[in-house]
């Protein structure tokens, strides 16, 4: 799909752009963190490698799809250090590019009928449109919040179950599918990736908030200038200081603005003074231990876990 000769075909030209693989995209990417999680799975059931490449593909590509569809939603004009689909191709194109992508995440499962069997392509169709439904329903909770809707500490989690962990459950479901695993292991490491995806979630909102555009390739603090509410702001709003709730309260009472540089610190600051920092973190290791006990027994899982949740 990403052949050259792209230029005069919007799409290609697109995939190239958002993927990094085009000269002008600059070299950084993403994680791979999915696909990853998919192989880890496999591998410690016993699965051909091969017989998990679609699956890697498809979970890769409706992620994908998701970041260029959220970045329209949140009006995010960089990622990964360069200009987002929508911001350099226009708003009409990032829509067509991000469903584009969509389709392709199921087209990537075409070869699992003819490697593992009618039945086990059906499971990975089927998981993977639930994983997308729940992101979607995810994104539509996120979206309220920020625009206005009150925030709690167990609305956020109901959240980011379907917005982030869904699709980490998913990837470790295909991957058990891949290797044709039993029910109760299917279902345990898709245990294992949801509170994997729950613990990378919180720990991707501390990023949003406190890192800079050098580490996560997005604006410094460009949660706070968007006033989204990530897992920070919600503790403290609910559980900080009364005094740091107020400021808070103020601040996202007032219009999103990137430029807005004197409110992201003022926040900073309070979150930082009230204890939400230190809370956030407590709230990820928790979700990252228990994805490690988990996926006791499957060490490349729980090498994975360890090594992409500071553990």
């Amino acid at each position: 799909m990403l052949d050259d000769g792209v230029r005069g075909e919007p799409v290609r030209e697109q995939l190239h752009h958002h993927f990094g693989a085009g000269p002008s995209s600059g070299s950084r990417i993403g994680k791979r963190l999915r696909p990853r999680l998919v192989l880890a799975v496999a591998h410690d059931l016993g699965a051909d490698r091969a017989d998990a490449l679609p699956a890697c593909a498809a979970i890769e590509l409706l992620h994908n799809y998701s970041l260029i569809h959220d970045d329209i939603e949140d009006g995010d004009r960089l990622r990964h250090g360069r200009e987002t689909l929508w911001s350099a191709f226009g708003l009409a194109h990032g829509v067509n590019c991000g469903d584009v992508v969509g389709a392709l995440a199921y087209r990537a499962l075409t070869p699992v009928s003819a490697r593992l069997g009618s039945q086990a392509a059906a499971q990975m169709t089927a998981a993977l449109a639930s994983a997308h439904v729940a992101m979607c329903e995810g994104q539509a909770s996120d979206l309220a919040a920020e625009g206005g809707g009150r925030a709690t500490i167990a609305s956020y989690f109901q959240t980011i179950e379907g917005k982030t962990a869904a699709l980490f459950a998913c990837a470790a479901r295909l991957g058990a599918l891949a290797a044709r695993a039993a029910a109760e292991d299917v279902e345990r490491c898709a245990s294992v990736g949801r509170n994997f995806g729950l613990q990378f979630q919180i720990r991707d909102d501390i990023a949003g908030v406190w890192d800079e555009t050098a580490a996560t390739g997005k604006a410094s603090g460009g949660d706070i200038a968007r006033r989204k509410k990530g897992y920070p702001i919600v503790w403290a709003l609910e559980k900080g200081p009364s005094a740091e709730r107020s400021v808070i309260e103020a601040a996202y009472a007032t219009a999103a603005d990137d430029a807005d540089t004197r409110t992201v610190e003022l926040v900073r600051a309070v979150l930082d003074s009230g204890g939400a920092r230190d809370a956030a973190e407590s709230a990820a290791a928790t979700y990252a231990e228990a994805a490690i006990e988990l996926a006791t027994g499957l060490c490349d899982v729980t090498t994975f876990v360890k090594a992409w949740s500071g553990r």
